[in-house]
Formats: structure tokens, C-alpha cells, sequence
């Protein structure tokens, strides 16, 4: 007995000894990567692709620093963020014992995301299909996984920049589902939002509902703080849309505690335009011009041509409601003003034209169906701005 139990106080010494030694591998494995991710941040700017070309900072573990802070800094720092990841791109493409190649791939096509979505910020559309393009490979091949979603996530941003909403939400959809797969219900809730928000974008109420309500349950915890905000706005415009107004008026209450959160001018403006559409659709038509116009000055500074002018047609409809519209002209001019002359922009004159048409004909009493129609009208365009030239061949 007394030799089985000298053999199990030994067992139990040698199980109690290997956590501590690896916890002091891995503390000195980050440590290390922390030390090398601050000399390689502390050169010059010029010389850092070459030294994370290097073989003294062959570490992958400084690549997983390099992309943590590349995603921390996406939305604020774009520029800033694709550098991280190319820096993190370079360590991960050096030479490692096989053991580690799984490791190595993700780490690339977790750059090649984060490159692209810092370029979609940035408003090089091209640059950033590129550098999708490139995470594809990458993933080609592999299992769902975490790198996988992401790439669906970002991609379908793009995707949502480009008009293309239907390939956006069947993006958001796989993502959410790999996510839910792999128990990461922040993420999944974070692509339901998006998917539920491009729904009300779209007017497809009776689909933004679900997502957006599932999201709602749990988003206060996600890093990106605002989602909160902009799901339960969301969801507050599907109610009022549905005439729910009580619970419309709860949503946008919950909402408001919650706007410190919000810092993008982006964001802030979709906050106004939104809490604008339930004052509309509630019926306070005091606050609602207000909160739409100044989402829509808001989408103007920032160059978003379809949603300055979806903003503009909701200012109308609301003026209309109040008998205080008897011309557009100011949006139609703040378009001309505000945007290169090009295909988009065309089609946004087309649709205002059609609304100030109506007004110059005195026809007041259909204001309401003729800017629903223009509205339906805009988002053909913002899908396939190629529409515009539709039957012009005929005509002629």
C-alpha cells in the first residue's frame, strides 16, 4: 500500500509539473514575439517588409500579433491595418517545419482578408477583390473553419458596396453558420445583424425580423460595440414598418443608452437615418426631417451616392406627409454637386427626376405611391446601375 501510494503522490507531481511548464513555454514563446512585434514596429517604416522578410523574425506567433492588432485597427486605421497584415503576410510565407504549415496557411489567408477588407475601407474596390481573390486560394480545399467565415463576412461587405445584396446575404448566411457551427455566437450574431440590417435596407421586413432579433439577444458583448446599437435601431424599423409602434418606441429607447458606443461618422449617420424611419413611420413627423436630413448631409460629406439619395427620397416622402414639398431641387442639385458625373450618379437623377416631375404636375395626392416607386426604382439601379440605359436603344 505504501508503494502505491509513493506511486501515485509521483504521478500526481509529474501531471502538476507539465501544466506549469508548458504555461512557462508559451509565456516565453508570447514573450518573445512581443519583443520582436515591438523592434520590428519601432524601424522605420521603410524597412520593415524587409526585416519581416527575415529570418530573425521567423516567428508565427509575431504573425498572429501582427494580425490581432491589424483587426483592432480595420475600421479606424485602415491603411495602418493592411500594413500589419502584410508585415504578418511576409513572416507567415518563410520557411517552417511542416508541422506547422496548417498554421502557416491560415495565418495568410487571414492577411489576405484583412488586406482586403482594410482596401474595401479605403475605397479601392479593385485592390481589395485582388486581395479576396488571394484568401480564396488559401481556403480552397480546407474545412469551415473561423478563417473561412471571416472571409465570407468581409466579403460580403464588399459585396453589399458593390449593389451585389443577394450574394451579400448568402455570404452572411454561410458565415453565420460556420460560426454557430464552431459555438462563436458573438460572431454569428454580428453576421445576423449585417444580414437583418441589409434587409431593411431592402424593405424585406418579415426577413430582417429573425436575424436581427437573435443577434439583439446577445451583441452587447461583441468588440465592435455599435452593432448593438444599429440591430435594435433595425429591428425598431421593421416594428414601426409593421405598425407595432409600442415596440418600435422600446427599441429606439434601449438603442439611445447605448449611442456612446457609436464613433464612425458612417455609423452615427445610420443611426440618425434610422431612428428618422421609425419617427417616420410612427407618425411623429416633428423629429423625423430632422434625423433623415441630417443622415442624408451626413452620407454626402462622406461620398455614398445611394444612400444619400435613398435618405433624400425618405426626406421627401416625410415633407409630403406634411405639405411642406413642393420641390426636390435641392437634392437633385446637392447630387449634381456632390458627385462625379457617371453611371450611378444618372440613375440617381433619373429616379429624383421622377419625384420632381410629379411635383411640377401638381399630382400632391400621389406623392406617396410615386416615391415608393422611385425608391423600388433606386434599388434596381444600385443592384445593376446598367439598368439606367434600359430601352434608351428603343427610344432612339
Amino acid at each position: 500500500m505504501k508503494e502505491r501510494v509513493e506511486q501515485l503522490e509521483k504521478m500526481v507531481e509529474v501531471m502538476e509539473s507539465r501544466p506549469r511548464g508548458l504555461a512557462a513555454q508559451i509565456d516565453a514563446y508570447n514573450a518573445e514575439a512581443r519583443n520582436l512585434l515591438e523592434r520590428l514596429m519601432g524601424a522605420p517604416e521603410e524597412q520593415r517588409p524587409d526585416l519581416a522578410a527575415g529570418h530573425e523574425f521567423c516567428n508565427l506567433r509575431l504573425a498572429d500579433l501582427l494580425l490581432e492588432e491589424s483587426r483592432d485597427q480595420l475600421q479606424a486605421q485602415p491603411m495602418l491595418a493592411e500594413e500589419l497584415a502584410a508585415l504578418a503576410f511576409q513572416i507567415a510565407s518563410q520557411r517552417y517545419e511542416p508541422a506547422l504549415t496548417r498554421q502557416q496557411v491560415d495565418a495568410r489567408a487571414t492577411a489576405c482578408i484583412l488586406i482586403g477588407a482594410a482596401r474595401r475601407l479605403a475605397g479601392d474596390r479593385k485592390g481589395s477583390e485582388m486581395a479576396f481573390g488571394r484568401a480564396a486560394v488559401y481556403l480552397r480545399g480546407v474545412a469551415d473553419s473561423p478563417e473561412r467565415a471571416h472571409y465570407c463576412q468581409q466579403l460580403a461587405a464588399l459585396r453589399r458596396d458593390e449593389g451585389r445584396d443577394d450574394e451579400a446575404a448568402g455570404l452572411l448566411w454561410r458565415a453565420a453558420l460556420i460560426y454557430n457551427q464552431g459555438t462563436d455566437l458573438l460572431e454569428e450574431a454580428a453576421c445576423l445583424a449585417e444580414l437583418g440590417l441589409l434587409f431593411v435596407a431592402d424593405d424585406q421586413v418579415a426577413r430582417a425580423i429573425l436575424p436581427l432579433a437573435r443577434a439583439c439577444e446577445v451583441l452587447d458583448l461583441h468588440p465592435d460595440r455599435s452593432l448593438t446599437v444599429l440591430a435594435r435601431l433595425g429591428l425598431g424599423v421593421c416594428h414601426a414598418r409593421l405598425g407595432e409602434t409600442d415596440k418600435a418606441h422600446r427599441l429606439v429607447n434601449t438603442a439611445r443608452v447605448r449611442y456612446d458606443r457609436v464613433t464612425g461618422s458612417g455609423q452615427l449617420a445610420l443611426v440618425a437615418w434610422m431612428e428618422g424611419k421609425v419617427a417616420s413611420l410612427t407618425g411623429n413627423l416633428k423629429d423625423a426631417p430632422g434625423l433623415i436630413n441630417t443622415a442624408r448631409k451626413s452620407f454626402l460629406r462622406q461620398e455614398r451616392l445611394y444612400d444619400t439619395a435613398f435618405a433624400g427620397l425618405d426626406l421627401a416622402a416625410v415633407l409630403a406627409r406634411k405639405g411642406e414639398l413642393e420641390s426636390i431641387r435641392f437634392l437633385i442639385r446637392d447630387v449634381v454637386e456632390g458627385f462625379s458625373p457617371g453611371i450611378g450618379q444618372q440613375g440617381v437623377l433619373r429616379v429624383l427626376g421622377l419625384v420632381e416631375s410629379a411635383l411640377l404636375r401638381g399630382r400632391y395626392a400621389e406623392l406617396g405611391s410615386v416615391i415608393a416607386s422611385a425608391t423600388a426604382r433606386l434599388r434596381q439601379y444600385r443592384r445593376n446601375p446598367l439598368l439606367v440605359f434600359e430601352g434608351v436603344t428603343q427610344k432612339n
